[in-house]
């Protein structure tokens, strides 16, 4: 999809823009007559504003801006008046350092552009090909893991190779790259990046040391035929091998989207958000991804962009697929930290807030509901009890079955039948004691869902039992059907209880 930009400063770049980009051009002055010829004055047509004036002031531009969807301006300017700067701000807006035509279409083509590339390389049998020095132990834990033990060497030695594609880095584009791993005592992992050309090698990137625990950029050179990622170890102890993760780079204005954010816990675990502050109005509407097993993204963001309100997406992306964004006390108090702060950032309560998502994310709805207290949760086709679940349940052993049972690991740290019972357990502790007498709930659910479906009678009684106020539609199927139903209830409740929230407040 071509980006469409509206500019707006003294000068009119279109000379300069090639149709790489639609162009739109007017001055702050005719800024009103510009919009009054559109279809809908009120209306952001364009796919993001752009600012080519080095000093900001004007007040009838940054009304303008306010009054704007956020995260749609761009801008290069060095003087900023307090005002404009603190609704630039608000609004999300990017600031970039390049102000020349030629090099603002370049960063806006290659780093705005709002489709979602990332993807993840597990040290699995299937991805990685093991090399195992003389002296030292090669242990797998199915897709989980893949251990190193012994005595490197003081000098880099390698490992063994992961598979890589020719497309996994986009045309023009640099990737982000980030390893899950552990250690002990003072063995050393890294990667080394080898870009070839008929036989012969291009270019190679060394990525070592806390790099590893850090996104670092990886570019390709423009005329490379293949790669490679050979895994290397030096130093004495154990190495173990989890995921590798590669994210086209936006070179800082964001991770997956545009605006979208990465952090890491002290315990090595990303959390991926995006926030958009909409229209400013309760409710913030919080939602969790589903399993993204072969590709990461957030997702719901066109459609909660359409409604207007507050929204904060999560994505779970560890170990290839997710692991339900719950965990440590640690990562689970990060999600916690992040949706308050949002909360505060727009002057709402808990009785402003919507948790939502479907099939993993309708776990972390649940789950969060009990630390967060919100208005309502809206959930499709649940998974509760993870014990089951990871086991296997009745989904055939060719479909994500390596994911469930990395989940099952990671969650508890092995993958024994008897951890069934405690780990099913661990969302029903959690929200049995919360007062659900004033949290709506809507559900949307599958007659025949193969995942988790035999949950479903507990989950109701469950609700029953705590007085839960509760609207449940069921379609028939199985858990990957009907997926249109599914958005179009969680879509409608979305609209009836936002509208019954602000008439609340009126």
């Amino acid at each position: 999809m071509t980006i469409s930009i509206l500019q707006i400063g003294a000068e009119n770049w279109a000379p300069y823009i090639t149709d790489k980009l639609d162009w739109h051009y007017t001055s702050v002055l005719d800024l009103p007559t510009f919009l009054a010829m559109q279809r809908d004055p009120y209306v952001l047509e364009q796919t993001y504003v752009l600012l080519t004036d080095d000093y900001l002031e004007s007040t009838l531009l940054s009304s303008q801006i306010n009054e704007w969807p956020a995260l749609r301006v761009i801008y290069f300017a060095h003087e900023v008046s307090s005002d404009f700067q603190k609704i630039l701000d608000e609004r999300r807006a990017f600031r970039v350092e390049e102000n020349t035509p030629e090099n603002v279409e370049k960063r806006i083509v290659t780093d705005m552009g709002t489709s979602q590339y990332g993807f993840s390389t597990r040290f699995s049998a299937e991805q990685f090909i093991p090399y195992v020095p003389e002296g030292i132990h090669l242990q797998r834990q199915g897709d989980f893991s893949t251990q190193f033990a012994g005595e490197f060497g003081e000098d880099w030695q390698q490992l063994g190779t992961l598979k890589a594609g020719t497309s996994d880095f986009q045309s023009g584009r640099a990737n982000e790259v980030w390893l899950e791993y552990n250690h002990t005592e003072n063995a050393e992992p890294a990667l080394l990046f080898v870009f070839y050309k008929n036989g012969e090698v291009l270019t190679q990137q060394l990525i070592a040391g806390q790099s590893l625990r850090q996104l670092t950029t990886v570019a390709p050179p423009e005329d490379y035929e293949n790669y490679e990622i050979l895994v290397l170890g030096k130093g004495q102890g154990t190495l173990d091998f989890y995921v590798i993760h590669q994210r086209a780079s936006r070179h800082g204005l964001g991770h997956l989207l545009p605006g979208g954010t990465w952090q890491l816990t002290k315990e090595n675990e990303e959390v991926l958000s995006y926030f958009n502050p909409g229209d400013r109005q309760k409710p913030l509407i919080v939602s969790f991804a589903d399993t993204r097993l072969h590709v990461d993204g957030f997702e719901m963001q066109e459609a909660l962009n359409l409604l207007g309100t507050p929204y904060l997406l999560f994505t779970d992306a560890r170990i290839q697929g997710g692991a339900f964004d719950i965990g440590t006390a640690e990562y689970e108090a990060t999600i916690i930290k992040i949706i308050k702060q949002k909360m505060k950032t727009l002057g709402l309560r808990s009785e402003d807030l919507i948790l939502m998502g479907a099939s993993m994310g309708s776990y972390p709805a649940l789950y969060y509901a009990a630390d967060l207290n919100p208005a309502a949760v809206i959930i499709a086709k649940p998974i509760v009890n993870l014990g089951t679940f990871t086991a296997g349940s009745t989904i055939s052993r060719g479909f994500d079955y390596g994911w469930r049972l990395d989940v099952r690991r990671y969650l508890s740290g092995y993958v024994r039948p008897d951890d069934n019972v405690a780990m099913n357990e661990k969302l029903w502790k959690h929200i049995e004691n919360t007062n659900w007498t004033n949290i709506k709930v809507a559900l949307f659910s599958m007659s025949q869902d193969e995942y988790d479906g035999q949950s479903l009678g507990q989950l109701l009684d469950f609700f029953a039992t705590h007085n839960a106020p509760v609207k449940h539609e069921s379609e028939e199927g199985q858990h990957t059907e009907k997926l249109d139903e599914m958005v179009d209830f969680m879509m409608t409740n979305l609209n009836v209880l936002r509208n019954t929230m602000r008439a609340e407040g009126e």
